[in-house]
């Protein structure tokens, strides 16, 4: 009879520990974030997090996407940010996260410590250097020296990220590289020498002209977190949504804020890469053709880099009115 007593016992306190393992989950919204652009695109609500029905927001902000990505694949997070083609594989693998809006609209930049490299079609013969061949860097890097029907450009894979290329840029080991915001504000601000040639962009021809679909970074959620609170979801929207506006027509305290967070340390270049971020919150229903033109660059270069196929129209929220 003991034995009974102490195991009815047991039982009684795995079932209280696991209902206050819920409880706490359900109390806290977990949003993973990107430093760079993403975290930018953050700052007013990473200095006042707020309380979205009752449930405390916290932010995980990671260096590397693919740590973003192991985090989802876990279910640790609610919401996410990350590349666009990225969001687009997880989907098709399986992975249950669904497309709310575009917030980064392109932060690569094709720089050159060569004053006379003042247009791509200067660098024939020369080499450019990217980071992560097959990644968005390289496949756009690709598309626009197609376009422009340059073969004499070599692109050199030796840097794997944007920090090596960079360091590689500033000390002359490189000429010409796609360099990432906000380290391309770092590096004019470093080395007076070096300059832009132009953004790296992926025009499609629409109608009567070219446009730049350049839907560089997915904003997700969780599909059970929109069946559970389809309210936060909408409060959370709005409240991303103000923060990039707010970094848009407040550069110089959202530049104080970086700073105070640590992601920025000098309030000058802060101020000057927002420009270059291109933040603007796009909810993805509304720019749906876009999305998937931008997708489909990648479709036909590489099918694998967004899982093998365009992804169908439910990985785009469908707000309900």
């Amino acid at each position: 009879m003991n034995f009974f007593y102490k195991y009815v016992f047991l039982l009684a306190l795995v079932f209280m520990f696991l209902l206050s393992c819920k409880k706490e989950s359900s109390n806290t919204i977990k949003i993973g974030v990107l430093e760079g652009p993403s975290a930018i695109s953050f700052i007013q609500m990473i200095d006042k997090a707020p309380i979205i029905d009752g449930k405390q927001v916290e932010f995980i902000v990671k260096s590397d996407p693919q740590q973003i990505q192991a985090l989802m694949m876990r279910r640790e997070l609610d919401f996410a940010v990350l590349p666009t083609v990225m969001a687009a594989n997880l989907y098709n693998k399986g992975v249950d996260y669904t497309l709310l809006a575009c917030p980064v609209w392109g932060t690569l930049y094709l720089v050159t410590s060569r004053p006379d490299n003042l247009y791509f079609e200067d660098l024939k013969g020369q080499s450019i250097s990217v980071f992560g061949q097959g990644a968005t860097s390289d496949i756009l890097l690709q598309k626009k020296l197609a376009d422009l029907n340059l073969k004499e450009v070599h692109i050199d894979y030796s840097y794997t990220g944007n920090s090596d290329i960079s360091e590689a840029l500033l000390h002359k080991k490189i000429t010409n590289a796609i360099i990432s915001e906000p380290m391309v504000s770092i590096l004019l601000a470093k080395d007076t020498n070096l300059h832009i040639i132009t953004k790296l962009t992926c025009e499609v021809f629409d109608g009567q002209s070219e446009k730049d679909v350049f839907a560089q970074t997915a904003f997700v959620v969780r599909s059970g977190f929109i069946e559970d609170y389809n309210q936060s979801v909408n409060m959370i929207s709005t409240a991303y949504s103000e923060s990039c506006q707010f970094v848009n027509e407040h550069p110089e305290e959202a530049a104080k804020l970086l700073i105070k967070h640590g992601y920025m340390h000098n309030r000058v270049v802060a101020r000057n890469c927002m420009v270059l971020c291109n933040i603007s919150y796009k909810s993805a229903f509304t720019i749906e053709h876009e999305l998937m033109q931008y997708l489909r660059i990648f479709s036909e270069f590489n099918p694998q880099t967004i899982g093998g196929k365009l992804p169908n129209r439910d990985f785009i929220y469908q707000p309900q009115l």
